[in-house]
């Protein structure tokens, strides 16, 4: 393949508070020598243009404003001199509270599919969470200084945590903890909507309103956010959980050990490393007051703190630039296969002997939300030419038998091109894409978009599942 090219990457954030986009340069080079197997790698990335933040526009509660939203990004295009067709990859990822919206799925599918042909509309906190510990510069940072991170996201609706051991994820949680949930007057400093995450704590906090009832809602507001961080505290810390904390804690797979320092990003971080602001209702919610509980905090006081690259941008930068991920180069790909979205990976069962069979699972996805879906190769004892034959011939069996077409395989091994090769003479009419090099997990959906000229190897963003309700 040429020595180097350049792909468009464009990411779109649309959060409980903002939205914000940011577009940038990936430049792809073949880190091999010579005329041993190309091996294409992101060697750089580059920020082209960084969008304005809007307040995320909403038709009422319950409802995203999808014609205000696409306005947006239609003028956010304009500004950065680019179009849809000219956008080469990207995500658009939806946070926080608006991800719970009635018409949330519509609304970002329908962004998806106008921001350009390969930009893909995902969700899901652990996904979010590790998107925004790249964008922050808590996993760079966790490399360089050869230890473990925490980036705690903190936005609108949500806390996002990452842990970052030397450059890589061990674990994330994701808390209903955000500035808000508690939505102000910024004229009265009034309470005028509470969402219900924060009512929960509310109602704990102040079981008979008297609170409320003398007019003392800034006392109630720092009590209930000071709660909210405890619980933060409680699951950094890997203390016993209190009942209230049931209402905020969505996910939690964080590992039993303290990180060696914090990164705070998201909206609520500028307040964290800027405190004083005396108006604190400005944004028409409690988002400073919520920076200021996050100082007070044990979290502030126990690990040493770090400043991320960004706070507000974290996410938007994380979606735009680390999302995407390449193929190995000795793939088989059949004619106008690519590119492909939302395909599920497919993880097979092992029997007694050793075999492999991909059918149970796969039933799982006979539904017309699939086009099709990814049979995981696991790695394999050996990879001689025997053992790729008989893979083939099981591989051969079944996929007439498994829904959708092309028939998509990913193999954690190099042997993706033997393996197609083999497939295709065995299944010679049948639409094939055969892909190595690329690490997946149980749960993983992938998204494939057409090759990089030569066919050496093609971009492909890993995520969680989009709106699985």
């Amino acid at each position: 393949m040429a020595k180097e090219m350049i792909l468009v990457s464009v990411g779109i954030d649309v959060g409980t508070t903002t939205t914000q986009l940011v577009i940038s340069q990936l430049t792809l080079v073949n880190v091999m020598p010579g005329s041993q197997v190309p091996k294409v790698e992101i060697s750089h990335k580059s920020i082209t243009y960084l969008g304005n933040v809007y307040f995320t526009p909403f038709e009422d509660r319950q409802h995203v404003d999808g014609k205000a939203l696409r306005a947006i990004i239609a003028h956010e295009y304009e500004q950065a001199g680019v179009k849809p067709e000219q956008i080469d990859t990207g995500a658009i990822i939806i946070t926080g509270e608006t991800a719970k919206k009635e018409n949330a799925s519509e609304i970002i599918h329908s962004l998806a599919d106008y921001a350009g042909d390969f930009v893909v509309a995902t969700a899901g906190p652990e996904l979010e969470s590790v998107i925004a510990g790249k964008g922050s510069g808590a996993e760079a940072l966790s490399k360089r200084l050869h230890a473990r991170i925490a980036n705690l996201d903190i936005g609108g609706g949500t806390t996002n945590i990452a842990y970052f051991e030397r450059g890589r994820c061990i674990g994330s949680a994701c808390i209903n903890v955000g500035g808000r949930l508690l939505e102000v007057d910024p004229l009265s400093h009034r309470l005028n909507f509470i969402f219900s995450p924060a009512q929960t704590i509310i109602n704990n906090c102040c079981q008979n309103n008297s609170l409320l009832q003398s007019g003392e809602e800034e006392l109630l507001i720092r009590r209930c956010l000071r709660t909210m961080v405890e619980c933060v505290e409680r699951v950094i810390f890997h203390e016993p959980l209190h009942a209230e904390d049931r209402a905020l804690v969505m996910t939690n797979t964080l590992p039993d050990v303290l990180p060696d320092g914090v990164v705070f990003s998201g909206g609520v971080a500028k307040y964290i490393y800027l405190p004083g602001i005396k108006e604190w209702w400005i944004h028409g919610d409690v988002g400073p007051l919520l920076a200021e509980a996050f100082r007070e905090s044990r979290l502030y006081s126990a690990f040493s703190i770090h400043r991320g690259a960004e706070t507000i941008h974290a996410t938007v930068v994380g979606a735009g630039a680390h999302t995407v991920n390449v193929s190995g180069s000795t793939i088989t790909i059949s004619k106008n296969t690519l590119p492909l979205r939302n395909i599920p990976a497919v993880y097979p069962e092992v029997g007694l002997s050793g075999t492999l069979s991909w059918l149970k699972a796969a039933e799982n996805y006979t539904d017309s939300l699939h086009r099709t879906v990814a049979l995981v190769v696991p790695a394999l004892p050996n990879t001689d030419f025997i053992t790729i034959c008989t893979l083939a011939e099981t591989l051969a069996s079944e996929l007439p038998l498994i829904k959708g077409e092309p028939k998509v395989i990913i193999s954690q091994q190099d042997i993706a091109k033997v393996l197609g090769q083999t497939l295709q003479r065995l299944l010679p009419s049948v639409p094939l894409v055969c892909l190595d090099g690329i690490e997946l997990a149980l749960g993983d959906y992938l998204d494939i978009a057409k090759p990089l000229p030569h066919q050496d190897a093609v971009p492909v963003i890993i995520k969680t599942l989009v709106f699985n309700r």
